[in-house]
């Protein structure tokens, strides 16, 4: 009995710590506690509650969950018809999800000029992101420059990635705001650079690069939460699959993924235009050259 009692209270102490059913990216409930919790969580948590009108805009996104979060949960859930505890449990976190994870980021038709970039790339996507889309590279003055098919499909909806390349079973995709997840939608400074060392994996040529989010999702994540990701193609024929153009993508593991064919006439028309391709840093943090081009990545249906 004593053994049976104990593995209860060990049961109960694992559902506190890493929460019960929570929704992805969380993975554990948030409250106020000694050490304050901290992390990407957090922060995509408080990110989160500041695009709710109930709550207090003074919240810090600090990446601690400390009394003002707790406030700002409270003043979340009160607001919406839920217990208000100031912990974000897995009904508050769900809710939260489903109400403020959109960005509603949309392209206002500005030129990369007018920001200070040499180019442009409108990516769109759909909530289901098997469906792929068309995007569209722009010179500085908004001058049309090529059209090319896009698919920035990550992980599978449920976080499972089948082996490479996975042509996906027809699912939306797993959050952005996950490990692996959909491509980040908002506002994001790119730039060329050279290739990615396996070019099975990411093609031979160079690749664009989000650098750091400027506005919607990708100001919480890119690059601090979500790094490495790039527009991109590979070679994707495989024993089971011959890969041509008139057939879908595979998924990625948040990179824009386009056509061979697409990816190399982007990297003529770029450096036609003047753009440099700068030495592959392999990431977007402490990044060392100022980025070339401006991303949108814009949610329509």
């Amino acid at each position: 009995m004593m053994y049976l009692q104990i593995g209860i209270v060990l049961l109960s102490l694992v559902v506190a710590v890493f929460g019960d059913d929570m929704p992805a990216p969380f993975y554990r409930e948030l409250y106020v506690t000694s050490p304050m919790m901290s992390g990407n969580d957090v922060t995509i948590a408080q990110s989160l509650l500041l695009r709710d009108a109930a709550v207090d805009q003074s919240l810090v996104v600090d990446g601690i969950y400390g009394d003002d979060s707790a406030k700002a949960t409270s003043s979340f859930q009160s607001a919406h018809s839920l217990p208000s505890t100031g912990i974000l449990d897995s009904e508050s976190a769900q809710l939260l999800m489903d109400l403020h994870s959109a960005d509603g980021y949309t392209d206002s038709g500005f030129t990369a000029a007018s920001m200070g970039y040499m180019y442009k790339i409108h990516i769109p996507v759909y909530s289901n992101r098997s469906i792929e889309t068309y995007a569209t590279l722009f010179d500085k003055d908004n001058n049309v420059m090529l059209k090319f098919k896009t698919r920035a499909h990550g992980a599978r909806d449920d976080g499972t990635e089948a082996a490479w390349p996975d042509y996906g079973d027809g699912d939306i995709g797993y959050t952005e705001y996950g490990s692996d997840g959909n491509t980040v939608t908002g506002l994001i400074e790119i730039d060329l650079n050279s290739p990615e060392p396996y070019p099975q994996t990411y093609g031979p040529w160079p690749v664009n690069r989000f650098v750091k989010g400027l506005d919607g999702n990708a100001l919480i994540l890119v690059p601090n939460i979500r790094d490495g990701l790039l527009l991109h193609t590979g070679n994707w024929t495989t024993a089971d699959v011959d890969w041509k153009p008139t057939i879908d993508m595979p998924n990625s593991s948040g990179c824009v993924h386009g056509h061979p064919e697409d990816v190399e006439r982007i990297y003529t028309i770029l450096t036609g235009l003047g753009v440099e391709v700068h030495e592959n840093p392999y990431s977007g943090k402490n990044y060392p050259f100022k980025p070339q081009g401006i991303a949108v990545v814009e949610m329509i249906a």
